[in-house]
């Protein structure tokens, strides 16, 4: 009997690709579609379904989406922190409602059209997930904050090829691509008027880390480290910004050199695969499309929190962003950065 697997199917060419995959390797595909916003339309999932011959099941998680994912989004922007709402989505929403779905129906696996692979480790005996083939477009990184019981059922059938390849091969079964999806599914815009429909912006100043005043800011969401443009300061040399201060209301400016740091904390990481279950090397990854660095000493300091020195300094981790481990090609985990020292 040919195995279940739950597919999340947003109808683009990556779930649609992913499901010809698993449909030419025997498996018995139920795609999923999630209503998660008041403008989801299902229309191109169930057209790309029906032209896999597949039904599709479509499942309202407004009210969950809303809850987990927009409100702490929002949240986080009030606070002076940089949240990483992807990552939060695929443990909270997507992939958790696909295992709890596999597991009323009685299916076998989840899947989603991640660039990233899953296989089972030499070792460990076990499903891990590691770094797809595209450097630089791999999406391992948001898949970090993802349970390990989660892991042991998923699959991910785009793991070996980049994107461009799917898009000919989806091309080449009639799908008609239409362009990349934004970032973030539910900002229709700019961040700056989404975040003003739910954030009264409160202006204050532009510091130095010596406290001089060098301009006024029009609010803390409106910046977020490591930024360049649009500040509307005028001084002797680039300033970027390096901190957001909310209880000072401050946006803390300086040097791109200052942005560099060897030294973060990160809180109650997940793991997916210990550290202490490898003993090897372990590397940081504090944005997307950061550049791994090295790992000198990863200690818990307390209340779940841990203290990450890096062997090279690392370019404007921030707050509320996500650090996912690695070793190699293997992801560890990962937590979300809570204090960076600069």
């Amino acid at each position: 009997m040919a195995k279940k697997v739950v597919l999340g199917f947003s109808g683009g060419v990556d779930s649609f690709y992913a499901a010809h995959l698993l449909k030419e390797k025997g498996f018995k595909v139920i795609p999923v579609f999630f209503r998660l916003t008041e403008e989801s339309d299902e229309t191109k999932a169930k057209e790309s379904a029906k032209g896999l011959g597949l039904p599709l099941t479509v499942v309202d998680l407004r009210e969950e989406f809303r809850e987990k994912v927009i409100k702490p989004f929002v949240q986080y922007y009030g606070r002076g922190l940089t949240p990483n709402p992807c990552a939060v989505c695929n443990r909270e929403i997507k992939l958790k409602y696909l295992y709890l779905i596999k597991e009323e129906l009685k299916a076998d696996l989840i899947a989603t059209g991640h660039y990233a692979k899953v296989k089972v480790h030499p070792r460990l005996g076990r499903r891990c997930v590691f770094r797809g083939v595209e450097k630089g477009k791999e999406q391992s990184y948001f898949l970090s904050l993802v349970e390990r019981e989660v892991v042991k059922k998923l699959v991910l059938p785009l793991g070996e090829l980049t994107k461009g390849e799917v898009i000919k091969r989806a091309a080449e079964l009639g799908y008609a691509f239409e362009g990349e999806s934004q970032d973030i599914c539910f900002v229709k815009g700019s961040y700056e008027e989404f975040l003003l429909k739910f954030l009264k912006p409160k202006e204050g100043p532009f510091k130095l880390k010596s406290g001089e005043v060098v301009g006024r800011h029009k609010g803390l969401f409106f910046y977020t480290v490591g930024q360049r443009r649009g500040l509307g300061i005028s001084y002797k040399h680039p300033l970027f910004v390096l901190e957001l201060r909310p209880e000072e209301n401050a946006v803390i400016v300086g040097k791109k050199e200052e942005l560099q740091t060897d030294a973060f904390f990160v809180k109650e990481p997940n793991w997916q695969v210990l550290p202490e279950e490898l003993h090897t090397k372990l590397q940081a990854q504090v944005r997307y499309r950061a550049e791994p660095k090295e790992i000198s000493s990863l200690e818990y300091f307390k209340n779940g929190i841990y203290r990450v020195k890096l062997a090279a300094k690392v370019n404007a981790p921030a707050p509320g962003q996500v650090c996912a481990f690695y070793s190699g090609d293997l992801l560890l985990g990962g937590g979300e950065i809570t204090k960076v020292r600069r």
